[in-house]
Parts: C-alpha cells; sequence; structure tokens
C-alpha cells in the first residue's frame, strides 16, 4: 500500500512533452531515424536508462537491458513496454560498438544544456532508470551500475503496483472503468452481495462509499 500512496505522490511529476527530437541513432535498432516518442511508443510503458560520458560499463548494462527487455515481454507479460538508452552528444569515438548486443532505441542528449536530463530533474542523472507509466508520468526510477536480480525484482514490482493501481475499479475484468462497472457495484449493493473487485476502499464491504469512489475514478 506504501509503494501505491508513493507511486500516486510522485505521479505529479509528468515527462511526455519532450520539446526536443528523440532521433534513435542505434543502427541494429528497428527503430532506427525515427522518433521514438512519436509515434511508435505512444501508448507504452517507458524505461529511460540514462549514461555517463566514458563510462565503460554502458556496453555491457545496455546489452543486459536489451535482454531483459524481451524478458518482460516474453516472460511477464509487458507487452506495451521499452527500454529507451539516453547517451550524450559530447561523447567523443562514439559508433556502434557503443550499443553493441542491443537492438534497443538510443536517443542523444545535446551538451551542454543536456535538454533530457533537464526535462527529467530532478532524476534522469547518471546510471539512473527512470520509468514513465503510457501518459509520461513518473512511476519510479533506480540506479543502476549493473543489471542484476535485485534491479530486475524492483523494476518488476514497480510494474505490478502500476497495473494494481490502474485495474482499481475494473470489477467486470474488460480493462475498462465505467458506468458498467458502477450498474455492478449497485447491484451487488441491492442484492447485499460482495465482490473483492467492487471493495474500491478495501473497507471489507460494498457500499455506496465504493460507488462515490468508483464515480471519482470515472471522472479523472
Amino acid at each position: 500500500m506504501k509503494k501505491i500512496l508513493l507511486i500516486l505522490l510522485f505521479s505529479n511529476y509528468i515527462f511526455c512533452n519532450y520539446e526536443y527530437s528523440l532521433e534513435d541513432y542505434n543502427t541494429t535498432s528497428p527503430t532506427y531515424g525515427n522518433n521514438v516518442w512519436e509515434p511508435e511508443y505512444l501508448d507504452y510503458i517507458t524505461m529511460h536508462y540514462f549514461s555517463t560520458q566514458g563510462w565503460a560499463g554502458w556496453t555491457a548494462t545496455f546489452g543486459q537491458l536489451s535482454n531483459f527487455q524481451e524478458e518482460l515481454r516474453n516472460d511477464d507479460g509487458y507487452e506495451n513496454i521499452v527500454i529507451i538508452a539516453v547517451g550524450q552528444t559530447n561523447i567523443s569515438s562514439f559508433n556502434n560498438n557503443f550499443c553493441a548486443n542491443s537492438d534497443l532505441p538510443l536517443v542523444m542528449d545535446s551538451y551542454p544544456d543536456l535538454p533530457i536530463r533537464e526535462q527529467f530533474s530532478p532524476y534522469g542523472q547518471p546510471h539512473q532508470v527512470v520509468i514513465l507509466d503510457y501518459d509520461g508520468n513518473y512511476i519510479g526510477h533506480i540506479n543502476m551500475t549493473y543489471l542484476g536480480n535485485a534491479q530486475k525484482n524492483y523494476i518488476r514490482s514497480v510494474l505490478e503496483e502500476y497495473y494494481d493501481q490502474s485495474n482499481l475499479g475494473d470489477i467486470n475484468g474488460d480493462t475498462l472503468v465505467n458506468i458498467q462497472d458502477i450498474i455492478i457495484v449497485i447491484n451487488l449493493i441491492l442484492n447485499g452481495e460482495f465482490d473483492l473487485a467492487a471493495d474500491i476502499n478495501l473497507d471489507s464491504t460494498v457500499d455506496i462509499l465504493d460507488v462515490i469512489q468508483l464515480v471519482n475514478i470515472i471522472l479523472n
């Protein structure tokens, strides 16, 4: 529950309104040469992996993250998710080897202003992975000099918490929260029945308070 509250607290940070190009510089990426925010990855959860100039571990971690993305998609079922690497244009001798063993999209932050990092402030520091939801809202971040089980588990926990919160109020399980869910809750109340999915405020009772909270979810 505390994690959900933290996610809601930090959701005020919105990073979706980019004012710069997000051209993919990774020649091995399927989106090479294209803008990787518009339109390819709209309605995706995005993880932005920030590099540091001259950091030798970038190549290895970049490849690990590419493999992890496939795990999330194929093993965990998170199909609409993409990891985007963020480099720096002042890195001399940048070449394809920098993206070895990875087909992740790569965008380059313009030096010295570094507008991408500026927009992600206070996050987006070197070695950080910043996780955004479908609307560009911040839902988590982690400092990561390598990708191990602890880092993977944290990222998975953020995704699980986000999807659990997103499904709140979806009584009939159709992935939508709308008037049909309200009708189901009202029928449960009239029939004196209980359904855990309809107990929106988690007070072990389905009543008018759950209807009010469900209406607020729909309106917001």
